[in-house]
């Protein structure tokens, strides 16, 4: 017989991880990082592996515990990526402890990196966007009499690509991209 935690012992994370492992239909491997910012929680990374189903995807856990007078919603952020680095799934982490309370990661954000996120893809950049799976586009609870949060998609692109942005629209832009936007070694838009 296999004992489960009652509900009203589970952590907020517990709450959470269950919420996307039932999503996903798989077990999430978790990671901790110690806050950067004073008085502020751990934050964790939750990566699912690349499948057959499903790309790799990482979710951070601690961005919706910071505050931020632009930021409406409680917010968590996601990267789906079809590669097996790992260094895609923490760059989800090392981003929300670095930024959180700094930034809104409203939709259209962009955040410029500097250097290349892994060493097999020449991507630099991201753009804050909504979800593009249904799945995800509904609210996370994260504990029994919470709203849930919010989850934001960071899409890598190539710092150059901002100018396109800004030029054809951020919707346009993601329409151009299509499928392609899991490939670590895309064509430039």
């Amino acid at each position: 017989m296999i004992f489960k935690k009652p509900d009203f012992l589970k952590s907020p994370l517990e709450y959470y991880r269950g919420q996307l492992e039932s999503v996903f239909g798989q077990n999430a491997s978790v990671f901790r990082e110690k806050s950067v910012k004073k008085k502020l929680p751990f934050v964790y990374t939750l990566v699912f592996p690349n499948t057959g189903n499903h790309p790799m995807i990482s979710f951070s856990y601690g961005l919706s515990f910071a505050s931020h007078p632009d930021q409406h919603n409680k917010v968590e952020l996601y990267l789906e990526m079809d590669s097996n680095d790992m260094a895609w799934a923490h760059i989800v982490g090392y981003l929300t402890n670095q930024l959180r309370g700094d930034c809104p990661f409203n939709s259209g954000e962009i955040i410029r990196i500097g250097q290349k996120i892994s060493e097999n893809s020449d991507l630099n950049a991201f753009v804050v966007i909504p979800p593009m799976d249904v799945k995800l586009s509904e609210r996370i609870k994260d504990g029994r009499k919470s709203a849930g949060v919010v989850l934001m998609e960071l899409l890598p692109i190539y710092e150059h690509e901002v100018y396109s942005i800004q030029k054809i629209g951020l919707e346009e832009f993601i329409k151009r991209i299509g499928k392609e936007k899991l490939n670590p070694n895309r064509k430039t838009i």
